[in-house]
């Protein structure tokens, strides 16, 4: 079956339309692409703020259980839980809103982002200088859809994996932080007995 036939794919805002001026009341958090992280999550810290000229329509606006990818390389898929809700994506993207009582987001963000799905994004790619996939891409995707409880269990397993890698990444910049803390001391001490 197709991505679109289970699924409602549709390309993000193009934000010079509705954007402000000047500051407004109505302001929203951006979905951008230096906070999409390639292990397929959202650095919440790197969103921008957009003020919009108006309150924007809800397709515009994540949901929890959107699956967002991004249009240009390396077409990272991230998965929208509560955290994440309420970000103004971008035309740089395309939110996907599944049926989920056939396929589960947590399932589709796993297979979106697995080698050989990136591997037929990057050929269907425009050979222009981004590189950029068309949202039609999408809905055209043949997916071939395991039963409701397997998908549960990949997605576990891959929420799991996921969650451990940002651990590792987190510890590791800890440990530098640490280590050069430990250096700094270390040379500060070897001045003072000079």
């Amino acid at each position: 079956m197709k991505l679109g036939d289970i699924a409602t794919v549709r390309s993000g805002l193009v934000l010079s339309r509705k954007k402000a001026k000047e500051k407004t009341e109505v302001a929203y958090r951006l979905l951008n692409l230096r906070s999409i992280k390639p292990e397929g999550y959202i650095e919440v810290e790197e969103l921008d703020l957009y003020d919009a000229a108006e309150e924007l329509p809800p397709e515009y606006v994540s949901h929890s259980g959107d699956v967002i990818i991004r249009l240009t390389a390396p077409y990272t898929a991230v998965l929208i839980d509560k955290s994440t809700e309420d970000l103004v994506v971008s035309s740089n993207f395309v939110i996907i809103r599944v049926k989920k009582e056939i396929v589960l987001p947590e399932y589709l963000h796993w297979l979106l982002n697995t080698s050989g799905m990136k591997r037929a994004i990057y050929e269907s790619a425009t050979s222009n200088m981004l590189s950029a996939v068309n949202t039609k891409f999408f809905t055209q995707l043949q997916l071939y859809p395991i039963s409701i409880a397997n998908q549960q269990k990949i997605a576990r397993i891959q929420q799991l994996a996921q969650r451990e890698s940002q651990l590792l990444t987190q510890l590791a910049k800890e440990k530098e932080k640490y280590y050069a803390a430990v250096i700094r001391r270390f040379q500060k001490e070897q001045r003072g007995s000079i």
